[in-house]
């Protein structure tokens, strides 16, 4: 049972039991009266039948029988209650008898004998009615039973007052806590400014006010779709701990009170929470904290499920109509809080939007116009102002057409106004005229606004001058397809340009050039005069490149000295013919640099579209390939693109891809040229010479591979190998010689120009091998000293020069020679070119030429290799010359390390002076 059932019960129950008593305690009342009048009865009629006996004896003793009938009648007569009275003789014959006619129902008979003339007996019986008794009995029992009734009525009827009042009283006393309850709620609500306060108020108030003994606020998490209390207040509260309460329905957490009312909107009662059905899941929980009875009401925001609440009760039955009408008004009035908070909020932002927008309109960078539905204009703003020139006064009333300028025809502003008028709101591009007359672009925006009618009843247009946009957008273009320098397109520009052309060409049936161009010689005008003059010899290249040809074709910069053409429309070649020869003559004219002249010339590559390729990637590629072409035939000319060029390319590629595991492989050796000291004919000198043992194509030249080298990176690891390779060499030909040999390695320009720090490590790897620096002679090729303003290259050079290591300068006299930078580095050698060498003769220009280097050599302390002896005669020159050694096919071959070190061992001197007999060995001549 119930608390609530069991008080309520209690006071009855105890009534009961005192009615119990007092009608049990009444009855023995009457029972014990009973037999007390039926005892007296009898005592009365054993005092009638003793008196009887008496007056008897002597009626008898004196045999006044008639007298004895005389006295039952009298007797009987005064004693109303006598039924029969009886006087017989021991021999059953009856003397007297009085018999009332009566149908009594209660009889009490008694009886005793008297004796009478010495020796008779007889016997005296008397019956005597008792139904007075009983009926006196009855009587009495029937008031008392009555006043017995009537004091239960009146003491049932001032219980039930008496708990009715009380009831009453405690269900006014909770109506008023609710009451309470509600009324702190809406006063809190009316002064609430945050909304994160209401749900813990709401649940204080509930339980301090309302009375509850826990109320909390329950709400969806989205992630999980269960159930979590937003906010709680009472005792119990760790009911909620890790509480499964799920809105759907489909489960079983989600058919208790608080997923009905959520689902449902409606409160959910539960007066018996241990009896009803629904709340299964979580009685144990109740139990626990001591509640049987719980109410659950839905909380909306915006029409919308947003909460529950539900408050818990320690009785049965808590929750009466009207504390069920207090509690819903209460969650309504939470509903209509949360309404209000958003109301509020968006009243707030409404009020912030105009304030925004009034601040917009009145400082906005934007010109704002608004039209009425007639679109005159009925107000403009500040920018309107500074943008277009009229103030409001100026335009008021009047057409927006003020604006108008004669930049757009009729069908412009038609397809406008139908746009407006269809969809409402119009956007684009606009061109317009300013009160001083300038025309400027601007990007309008229209807006119709309609009445609740859908009639028109205003137009808002906002529009910004995009003028300086234009402009930026025009420069950004210009950046993004035009070179800086020149003003020429650029690789973007030229791709797309190219793709056009190339259409164009193909519906027309008519040819395309194009043509790549690289300016001779362009880097050693940069590294020598500066860029500031190498960008003003570009410049005039572009214009000389623009007069040459068609204003149809395309002459674009790609960077660097690179330039490419697109010739279109060619009807046959001889308009490339004109334009080639043109460029090659403007080009070689003198360029004026600053008070200098220059001279450059230019190589030229050229492929035809579409006979050569159909790809914009494979004509570039083509026209590349034939420029190198025309560089490597002697530069100042151009060349056709032709398919054995394209075998090249390939071959050139598969050779690329074939050299990155030469060095994993071991497929590179060195051979060694001796250098001849002239004087002597000693040998302690050679060059180093790298060879390829393809396992294809058998042995590669190195004028075939080194070029790809260089141009993949892989020099720099081949170059190191050379070097470690020989100074190992030299390690193990000194330790058996006993005598110093110097070993000369030929370093790529790409190597100087890669800033690592290799180098370093050959310095370390001489000293670990205990071998001085002037081992190994580094040969560079006279271009790289003109690159020695290069912060790399000149810090490399200066650092042979400090640790000792002697520096070759190779090819000497073929290359644009600077002398000055001979003394700036230190170099040890200077190595005449074959080409002088090779038409060596008495009274030759060659002749003075060799001359002249050995003396101007000598005067500065470098000592001079003559390159390509071949002849008795070309040897005994150079020493007439004063050349210090000697090296070529008249001294030997390119030697394998083994026949080098066998020729060491054989003589110091292995060649004599002059006019000898000189065994250079079997084998053909080959360039080293």
């Amino acid at each position: 049972m119930n608390p609530k059932t069991y008080f309520e019960k209690l006071p009855w129950l105890f009534l009961f039991a005192f009615l119990a008593l007092l009608g049990a305690a009444s009855i023995v009342f009457l029972a014990n009266k009973f037999a007390d009048d039926l005892k007296l009865a009898r005592a009365s009629a054993s005092q009638q039948l003793q008196l009887i006996t008496s007056v008897l004896s002597s009626e008898l003793n004196q045999a006044n029988y008639q007298n004895i009938d005389t006295l039952f009648n009298q007797w009987a007569k005064a004693n109303g209650s006598i039924v029969e009275l009886q006087l017989v003789s021991a021999n059953g014959f009856k003397i007297a008898n009085y018999l009332r006619p009566a149908a009594d129902k209660h009889i009490l008979q008694l009886q005793t004998d008297i004796s009478y003339s010495y020796r008779e007996q007889a016997t005296v019986l008397i019956r005597v009615s008792l139904d007075s008794v009983y009926q006196g009995q009855q009587k009495f029992a029937t008031q008392f039973a009555g006043i017995f009734l009537a004091f239960s009525i009146l003491v049932s009827f001032l219980l039930y007052f008496v708990i009715h009042s009380r009831k009453e009283a405690f269900k006014a006393r909770r109506i008023t806590r609710l009451y309470n309850a509600l009324s702190e709620i809406n006063q809190a609500i009316v002064r609430m400014e945050q909304e994160a306060q209401l749900f813990p108020l709401v649940c204080r108030c509930a339980v301090e006010f309302g009375g509850m003994s826990m109320a909390f606020v329950a709400r969806v998490d989205e992630k999980s779709n269960l159930f979590y209390p937003s906010a709680s207040y009472g005792d119990g509260r760790e009911f909620l701990d890790g509480i499964v309460i799920s809105p759907l329905a489909d489960v079983p957490e989600g058919n208790g009170p608080i997923g009905i009312a959520y689902r449902e909107n409606r409160s959910v009662i539960v007066n018996d929470y241990h009896a009803d059905p629904v709340t299964a899941p979580w009685r144990g929980r109740a139990s626990e904290n001591g509640w049987h009875s719980a109410a659950t009401f839905p909380i909306q925001r915006g029409d919308r499920p947003f909460a529950v609440l539900s408050v818990y009760h320690a009785l049965a039955g808590a929750f009466d109509e009207e504390a069920i009408a207090l509690l819903d008004e209460m969650s309504r009035d939470i509903s209509f809080s949360l309404d209000n908070f958003d109301r509020e909020a968006q009243r707030k932002t409404a009020e912030k939007s105009l304030q925004l927008a009034a601040s917009i309109y009145e400082n906005s960078s934007e010109g704002m116009m608004i039209t009425d539905a007639d679109n005159l204009i009925i107000a403009v703003n500040p920018a309107f102002t500074r943008i277009t020139g009229y103030d409001v006064g100026e335009v008021a009333g009047k057409s927006p057409g003020i604006l108008k300028s004669s930049y757009h025809d009729t069908e412009f502003y038609q397809s406008m106004w139908n746009e407006i008028n269809s969809s409402g709101k119009w956007t684009g591009e606009i061109w317009d005229r300013r009160k001083n007359g300038e025309i400027y672009p601007k990007w309008l925006t229209i807006n119709t606004v309609f009445s609740n009618e859908g009639k028109v009843h205003h137009r808002i247009a906002l529009f910004t001058d995009i003028t300086q946009k234009k402009e930026s957008e025009e420069q950004i273009w210009q950046q993004a397809n035009f070179d800086h320098l020149t003003g020429l397109p650029n690789s973007r520009m030229f791709h797309d340009r190219l793709k056009q052309e190339m259409k164009k060409s193909h519906r027309s049936a008519l040819p395309l050039a194009v043509m790549f161009l690289d300016i001779d010689h362009f880097k050693e005008v940069n590294d020598t005069l500066g860029h500031a003059k190498g960008d003003i010899l570009l410049k005039e290249a572009a214009q000389r490149l623009l007069g040459c040809v068609r204003e149809s074709d395309t002459v674009a910069r790609f960077g660097g000295d690179e330039f490419v053409l697109i010739l279109s429309d060619l009807g046959d070649t001889d308009c490339v013919e004109r334009i080639n020869e043109c460029i090659l003559d403007k080009l070689s004219a003198p360029f004026q640099l600053g008070g200098e002249l220059v001279y450059v010339s230019v190589s030229i590559g050229i492929t035809i579209y579409p006979s050569d390729a159909t790809e914009t990637d494979a004509l570039l590629s083509n026209a590349d390939q034939a420029m190198y072409a025309a560089k490597n035939a002697g530069r100042n000319r151009y060349s056709y693109y032709t398919e054995a060029m394209q075998l090249v390319a390939k071959n050139r590629m598969s050779l690329s891809n074939d050299l990155r595991s030469a060095l994993e492989d071991d497929q590179f050796k060195l051979v060694f040229q001796p250098i001849v000291e002239l004087a002597t004919g000693s040998i302690r000198k050679a060059e180093a010479l790298i060879r390829w043992q393809h396992p294809m194509r058998g042995l590669v030249s190195p004028t075939e591979f080194i070029p790809i080298a260089e141009q993949s990176g892989l020099i720099i690891k081949i170059g190191d190998w050379v070097f470690r390779q020989a100074a190992l060499l030299v390690k193990h030909w000194q330790a058996i010689d006993g005598k110093d040999v110097q070993i000369s390695i030929n370093k790529s320009p790409v190597q100087f120009r890669n800033d690592n720090d290799i180098q370093l490590t050959w310095f370390e790897h001489l000293h670990e091998l205990g071998l001085s620096g002037n081992s190994i002679v580094v040969e560079i090729t006279e271009g790289l000293l003109m690159e020695g303003s290069d912060a790399i290259v000149k810090r490399k050079l200066l650092a042979f020069r400090d640790n000792g290591m002697q520096v070759a300068l190779d090819d000497f006299g073929t290359g644009y020679s600077s002398l000055s930078y001979l003394k700036i580095f230190d170099i040890d050698y200077i190595k005449i070119d074959q080409s002088f060498v090779r038409n060596l003769a008495p009274d030759s220009s060659d002749l003075a030429l060799c001359e002249a280097m050995i003396m101007m050599a000598h005067k500065l302390g470098i000592k001079v290799i003559a390159e390509g002896v071949e002849t008795p005669e070309q040897r005994d020159l150079l020493i007439a010359a004063g050349c210090d050694f000697g090296q070529g096919y008249l001294f030997s071959k390119p030697l394998s390390a083994k026949d080098f070190e066998s020729l060491l061992r054989k003589t110091r001197t292995c060649f004599p002076r002059a006019n000898g007999n000189i065994n250079a060995g079997s084998g053909s001549l080959q360039s080293p």
